[in-house]
């Protein structure tokens, strides 16, 4: 786990407690020395979220990784009533995904089957789409839990630690990569386990156990050994985190284990989100566990709308910007992974990335992506050096950027409730990029452009909406403007030399 040294956090947090910069109540204005940085640009768009509740076509796989890179972690998902059927007692590895084969049993708990898609595509199929573009796949593995504490069918704790083991047994000798296993999933909420701490606590359990048996199995160790967390929880999330931790420090078995923690983020304030870091290991200090596991946000969107509407999907791309970036710089050790690459349009557009079919053979050129999608592209587009730039925590804006090899990037996003025109002067631009001519892309990101929630002729990828070449000396500052940004709207600009291989 990447360890931040002391200074850093201690410039971080200088850098919100800085005066504002100087702007009108109608203006982003900032000043830009691009070779004044203050870190490596992080990975913000380095965490994918998948659904099998409308399973994505296997080519969102490679189109993922295409625009945004290689993600560090995949989250895919293990349904065991699909695996395993309890009235046969038969496996089925490669099922075919949202069969509702229980919908006329009375006594079967139905959890997310009245939201799941029959699908034309195998498990294999999913699981292989991702697990090639990955470097990482986190399995998330659930079902059968309600149906076991109410004894409604005939099936045992001892059934589901059989069915988990053996389906992860078996995907990780298939897919070597998966690495992180969640248990459970939401485990609260009557959609999903409908469960108490203590009954979660009871398949948690049994999950660890099945874990370490793998493990030992097949001779996993390293970097090859499955790492298995939770409690995958949302809302309470405070509250159910304690509860894990409380009921895993008394758990006497020598050995248990907790490799990471899991939980979810949906409209919680801004800045509870940027420290969450500092209280959850304050929580695993105070049980005396190990407080240097990986944390992670494995579903976040900063509005979890009751249902769609128009506008929602641009609100999540322009907030999504603020949460992981703030994120970045008060819990560097904590990882965000948006929901989601693709869904039910009809119940989910406000967190998609990609729409399209799903269809096992669809192309990618028929994937188009949302504002969301486009959002997490231009994030992508950051790389080597983080440009220092005053962001107070509590702005109606937000102006980010990066140096690499003969490109500078710079982006701004309007939060407030109003328009606002964006200025930003940037100096030593030659001493970046070298002197002479550079081409400079400016991209819109609001309801009228790069936006597939309003325009249904849109391209579905990132585009330029102004191109133009610019001269650039040693010693001249430049000034990078736009009229008048609505809320929620990306503005950015990205400047290449004719090193840069973009010209």
């Amino acid at each position: 786990m990447m360890k931040v040294p002391q200074t850093f956090l201690l410039l971080a947090a200088l850098l919100v407690a800085a005066v504002s910069p100087a702007q009108s109540q109608d203006l982003i204005s900032r000043s830009v020395d691009v070779m004044q940085t203050l870190r490596d640009f992080p990975p913000l768009a380095g965490y994918f979220n998948t659904s099998l509740q409308k399973t994505p076509a296997p080519a969102v796989g490679k189109l993922a990784e295409q625009e945004f890179g290689r993600p560090d972690i995949t989250r895919c998902w293990l349904n065991l009533d699909e695996l395993w059927d309890y009235r046969t007692r038969e496996f089925d590895f490669n099922f075919q995904i949202g069969v509702d084969k229980y919908k006329d049993i009375k006594e079967k708990h139905r959890e997310t089957w009245d939201w799941e898609q029959q699908s034309p595509i195998r498990y294999y199929d999913y699981l292989s789409a991702f697990s090639s573009t990955s470097q990482h796949i986190m399995l998330t593995i659930r079902r059968y839990e309600r149906d076991i504490l109410d004894n409604a069918l005939p099936i045992t704790k001892a059934d589901w630690k059989m069915i988990f083991k053996a389906g992860l047994k078996h995907y990780k000798e298939r897919y070597p990569n998966i690495r992180y296993v969640e248990v459970g999933n939401e485990y609260s909420l009557k959609s999903f386990m409908a469960a108490t701490a203590d009954e979660y606590y009871q398949f948690y359990e049994l999950g660890y156990q099945a874990v370490n048996e793998v493990n030992e199995e097949l001779g996993l160790a390293g970097e090859n050994r499955i790492l298995v967390g939770g409690p995958v929880s949302t809302g309470a999330i405070s509250k159910e985190i304690n509860q894990l931790a409380q009921r895993f420090a008394a758990d006497p078995n020598p050995s248990k284990r907790l490799d990471f923690v899991s939980w979810h983020e949906y409209t919680k304030p801004v800045r509870a989100t940027a420290f969450r870091e500092r209280e959850i290991r304050d929580t695993l200090r105070k049980h005396r566990l190990d407080d240097h596991v990986p944390l992670f946000i494995t579903e976040h969107d900063p509005i979890h709308f009751e249902a769609d509407s128009a506008g929602q999907n641009q609100i999540n791309a322009a907030g999504l910007v603020r949460t992981l970036y703030y994120a970045s710089l008060y819990s560097p050790n904590m990882r965000i992974f948006p929901w989601a690459l693709y869904h039910d349009e009809n119940i989910q557009t406000r967190f998609m990335w990609f729409k399209g079919d799903n269809q096992l053979h669809t192309p990618a050129k028929d994937l188009r992506m949302l504002p969301i999608g486009v959002s997490m592209k231009l994030l992508s587009m950051h790389r080597g050096r983080e440009i220092e730039i005053a962001n107070p925590l509590n702005a109606s804006a937000l102006v980010i950027g990066s140096r690499s090899k003969g490109t500078v990037l710079l982006e701004a996003v309007n939060y407030a409730d109003h328009p606002q025109s964006v200025k930003l002067t940037v100096d030593r631009l030659a001493d970046a990029l070298g002197g002479g001519k550079v081409l400079v892309r400016k991209y819109i990101i609001d309801e009228q452009h790069n936006n597939l929630t309003t325009d249904p002729t849109y391209s579905g990828r990132l585009e330029a909406n102004e191109t133009y070449e610019l001269t650039v000396e040693e010693g001249k500052t430049y000034e990078f403007t736009h009229g008048k940004a609505g809320k929620n709207a990306v503005i950015a600009w990205e400047i290449s030399s004719a090193t840069s291989g973009k010209f």
